[in-house]
């Protein structure tokens, strides 16, 4: 028998086990990089998105083998896809380059679009302010002729400008608007230090200037910001807020603001992750740059203080930095990524200076190029969508060396000779294999040239002789160029064959070199969540609030829970029927669901702040525990102690206060403190209901330092220190009122003795 329960056990450790390593294991791709959104269809890959994007549905319709991940945190599921928790993650393409800007480290975006959103602001139908709606959009309509939204968005998504012009507010204000906002969407609604910034919040400043009104800005999750305007808490919403149809019917929209694109951050598996290192500390050092406007335009804008290396090729830029005669070389992130296949010495920093274009170039003012140019052109667009590019992207910037072959045996040439320069050292584009020529390019004309019935005559000279060779007919065009202003005005250029960015290539060890190991990262992460502008009292405010909540619910929830077990004591059956059905509603429903319709339903139409509505709730839910409580505990008493008081000469009232009562306190006072421990902790959803308590802070901090662990673990730590600070004060009120250190005196005040 023994051994069979032995056998139970290690069989459901094994599923445990195994249930784990697929829960950890990831994902859909098994270590594949995602290219493309075709991949993301496999069975078993897992997509988040947050919560309130319309892109959940369609997601869910686009990609039905997918299992679809909804989020209310973005920094986390940044974090879940560069670890592999996540295959990707769709949300606004803006907000998730301003995250890698910041920081966020091993993950990419995909380069197409896969949706694009209209933003408009939320109207509350049951605002105070008559005809919002029509004000806000004549306020919209004359904000985009005097070009004021133009520059607002320039300012704030483009350029991520984080400085608030002066708004003159309103000199007499005749309304007071409220503002719903997240305070965690950058760059449309986040905190700089203390305060709120971001294109919503000077938004809201001048329409609020505009209508002669003063504002006041609510801080809501995502998960409650819609209830609160449906139900008139708020008079609007400016937060980055996608229209819908299904929004629509609850909370009207105003007129577009303007429109979103949105697109999937997948993980990076590329060669370099550049972790611990960044791209201003190469500033003032040695650095090589190939020959050509591009690259020496972005070597001038990023390291003005370096000394520059110029170079014909790569072989010479990775020559030289082996050599140590430079500490840096600037290249195209796919050449960069191939180089490190070959030589693993050389890595990159994992931060694109610039996006660009790669087209093929044709001979300017010429009909025969133009024409040909043109067949190219409608070649690409059908290769582009019917996956043929991303197909040659697969092979070509790849790991797998053995699809890695180009076959020019066919090319039949019924239709002439096509002759094309390239360079044969440029990987992955053009480069020589076991003695042939191969790439991205080379496979690509090849493939034009099959199916236009074209033969193929390459060419091959350095990269700065390709637009002379093409502009003196030698050739009849170039391969992979990087489309700049200049090299227009010389050559015609084809549509995009690629898309990608210059990076700095680095030796590897000088990546490694930078990691100041675990504690220099934890000061780093310390310095950026609680020190940089002024963040800790971010925590401070809202460990004050998470106090607030807490102490009133505990000192307001014994004294409703002692309230109704006196009025229930004496057997009222009514009292102690609607007493039952009170502790059953509160204690059966799930928390947020009860402050949210506290907030939206039973309050709705209440100037209540969410601290104080909180407070009730809470107050609700600790009530109905001390009631539960107190019933176990005075039960647990033997019936004898009352029969004993009333022999004494006690009345009903002092027998069960000076008798029963302290012999109680023992059975339910651990259970007391628990709850206590568990109330604090239970606080942590008051987000819902409009309320910046100490979990909400964390999450603007996250915001803000697109760290997804370390604001966590500190709010964490910080509920561990209050949690036993509250514990140690029920404690030393405990051995205070401990039955057992009363005297004799005290047990027998007010009984005659003799």
């Amino acid at each position: 028998m023994r051994k069979c329960i032995k056998i139970k056990k290690a069989a459901v450790l094994c599923l445990l086990a195994a249930a784990l390593c697929a829960l950890f294991a990831g994902c859909a791709a098994d270590g594949e990089a995602i290219t493309s959104y075709d991949q993301l269809g496999k069975p078993g890959t897992r997509i988040g998105v947050m919560s309130d994007l319309i892109e959940y549905e369609m997601l869910k319709k686009d990609f039905p083998d997918a299992e679809i991940i909804a989020y209310n945190d973005s920094p986390l599921a940044y974090d879940d896809v560069a670890n592999g928790r996540l295959d990707a993650y769709v949300y606004a393409r803006r907000e998730m380059e301003i995250a890698i800007e910041n920081g966020t480290e091993g993950v990419r975006i995909l380069k197409d679009d896969y949706n694009e959103n209209r933003v408009a602001v939320g109207i509350s139908p049951a605002s105070g302010i008559p005809d919002l709606r029509r004000k806000i959009n004549q306020f919209i309509a004359q904000a985009k002729e005097d070009g004021t939204l133009d520059d607002m968005y320039r300012r704030w998504v483009v350029e991520v400008n984080e400085e608030m012009p002066e708004i003159t507010p309103a000199a007499n204000p005749q309304y007071h608007l409220r503002v719903g906002t997240t305070g965690t969407v950058m760059p449309y609604s986040y905190y700089v230090g203390t305060e709120l910034s971001g294109f919503d919040i000077e938004l809201a400043y001048r329409f609020a200037a505009w209508l002669g009104a003063d504002v006041e800005f609510k801080i809501y999750d995502f998960g409650g910001i819609l209830s609160a305007a449906a139900t008139g808490d708020i008079d609007c919403i400016m937060s980055n807020l996608f229209v819908t149809e299904e929004r629509d019917d609850g909370v009207p929209f105003s007129d577009v603001l303007f429109s979103v694109k949105t697109a999937a951050m997948v993980r990076d598996t590329g060669a370099g992750s550049g972790e611990g290192s960044l791209i201003s500390d190469y500033n003032g050092k040695r650095i090589g740059v190939l020959v050509g406007p591009l690259m020496e335009d972005a070597a001038a804008k990023f390291f003005p203080d370096s000394e520059y290396f110029y170079y014909n090729g790569y072989p010479d830029c990775v020559a030289a930095l082996l050599a140590n005669k430079i500490d840096g070389f600037l290249g195209d992130e796919p050449g960069i990524i191939s180089i490190h296949a070959e030589s693993p010495e050389i890595d990159y920093i994992h931060e694109s200076l610039t996006e660009n274009n790669y087209s093929f170039a044709f001979r300017k003012d010429d009909e025969k190029s133009a024409a040909l140019c043109s067949d190219l052109n409608e070649f690409l667009e059908q290769s582009w969508a019917d996956g043929t590019m991303d197909e040659i992207a697969d092979i070509w910037l790849g790991t797998d060396e053995e699809k890695k072959v180009v076959d020019m045996s066919d090319l039949t040439g019924e239709n002439g000779t096509i002759r094309v320069v390239t360079t044969s050292t440029d990987m992955p584009w053009s480069y020589i294999k076991d003695g042939m020529n191969v790439g991205y390019d080379i496979d690509l004309v090849v493939r034009f040239c099959r199916e236009r019935g074209y033969a193929l005559e390459l060419g091959d000279v350095d990269f700065a002789g390709r637009i002379p060779a093409v502009q003196s007919g030698k050739y009849d065009f170039s391969t992979d160029m990087n489309v700049t202003p200049e090299r227009e005005e010389q050559v015609l250029f084809s549509e995009p064959t690629a898309h990608g960015g210059i990076v700095l290539a680095v030796h590897a060890k000088d990546l490694t070199a930078k990691d100041g190991g675990f504690f220099a990262s934890i000061a780093e992460s310390f310095e950026k969540t609680f020190i940089r502008e002024g963040r800790w009292k971010l925590f401070l405010s809202g460990i004050g609030t998470t106090l607030i909540i807490t102490v009133s619910s505990v000192i307001f929830g014994t004294l409703l829970g002692f309230f109704v077990f006196m009025l229930c004591r004496g057997g009222n059956r009514a009292a102690n029927t609607i007493a039952r059905f009170c502790v059953w509603l509160v204690q059966g429903m799930p928390v947020v669901v009860l402050l949210m319709i506290l907030c939206y339903v039973i309050f709705g139409k209440v100037a209540l702040s969410g601290t104080i509505i909180s407070s009730l709730g809470f107050t609700l839910i600790f009530g109905s525990a001390v009631f539960s409580m107190l019933k176990s505990g005075v039960g647990a008493v033997d019936g004898g102690q009352t029969e004993a008081a009333y022999a004494l000469g006690y009345t009903d009232r002092r027998a069960f206060y000076r008798v029963v009562l302290p012999q109680a306190l023992p059975h339910f006072l651990p259970a007391y403190r628990g709850e206590i421990v568990s109330l604090i902790k239970a606080t942590a959803i008051v987000g819902y209901v409009a309320v910046q308590d100490l979990t909400r802070m964390g999450d603007i901090v996250r915001s803000r330092t697109y760290e997804a662990f370390f604001p966590l673990i500190a709010v964490a730590v910080i509920y561990f220190i209050l949690a036993a600070i509250l514990n140690f004060i029920v404690n030393r009120i405990v051995i205070r009122i401990d039955p057992r250190r009363r005297s004799k005196n005290d047990i027998l005040k007010g009984v005659k003795t003799k």
